[in-house]
């Protein structure tokens, strides 16, 4: 939630898209025929985490503040990092209880989880997303949460390159466009109607563009009041 530090308040409109995103997802997965494209989700999930962390970037370097890599990467690790490591360790003593053929896949798919690489391992080893009977994995759905952090460890750094060298704001904004649109069109060749979509959907280089989206919003529309993430 997004709260100003001043009055409490908050921005109702990214919480209800926030909830839409959450209840779409669910309903994918639960087969409701009415949400087949429930797992578009996580596009929403991703947008709004490109435009949230840009523009907490922002607003400190925008107060004067020094703004940590450092730190910023101690908060992202501190925030997730706990909830993968118990989601992975009650998981593999579950299937250790209970389902023991799927030791091996939850003990790979975990360490990959832990380190934010699962989107990759899963690539690697084609296990596809939307094949929940001959590839199944406990963990497969920590894929996305891959992606945010390998965007929460790369993104700092691109935006204070392109900050020191572009002093223009619109013109590093349009430069994030272009690459966001790079990432969309080689989703766009890469995807085969006929084959597997997992390569596109996991990856990183063609979901780039939904987080690069809400950073070219955060720099082209930013938020006016300070907040905590």
């Amino acid at each position: 939630m997004l709260k100003n530090m001043r009055n409490g308040q908050y921005i109702p409109g990214l919480d209800g898209l926030r909830a839409f995103a959450v209840l779409a997802v669910i309903a994918y997965h639960f087969n409701l025929s009415f949400a087949m494209g429930g797992f578009l989700g996580v596009d929403v999930f991703f947008v709004i985490s490109g435009y949230l962390i840009t523009s907490k970037i922002l607003s400190q370097l925008e107060k004067g503040n020094n703004f940590s890599l450092r730190e910023f990467w101690i908060r992202r690790i501190r925030r997730l990092l706990p909830a993968v490591y118990t989601m992975v360790t009650t998981t593999f003593i579950w299937v250790t209880l209970f389902n023991r053929k799927f030791i091996t896949t939850v003990l790979s798919d975990g360490l990959s989880s832990i380190i934010y690489g699962s989107n990759w391992w899963f690539i690697f080893h084609k296990v596809s997303y939307f094949d929940s009977f001959n590839s199944p994995s406990p963990l497969k759905n920590l894929w996305s949460l891959a992606i945010e952090e390998q965007f929460y460890i790369i993104w700092p750094i691109a935006l204070l390159i392109g900050l020191k060298f572009y002093k223009n704001r619109i013109k590093f904004a349009n430069i994030i466009l272009i690459v966001a649109l790079c990432s969309a069109l080689l989703m766009g060749i890469m995807y085969n109607p006929c084959l597997d979509p997992s390569r596109v959907y996991y990856g990183t280089d063609t979901r780039g563009f939904e987080l690069l989206i809400g950073c070219y919003m955060a720099m082209i529309f930013p938020i006016k009041k300070s907040f905590v993430l």
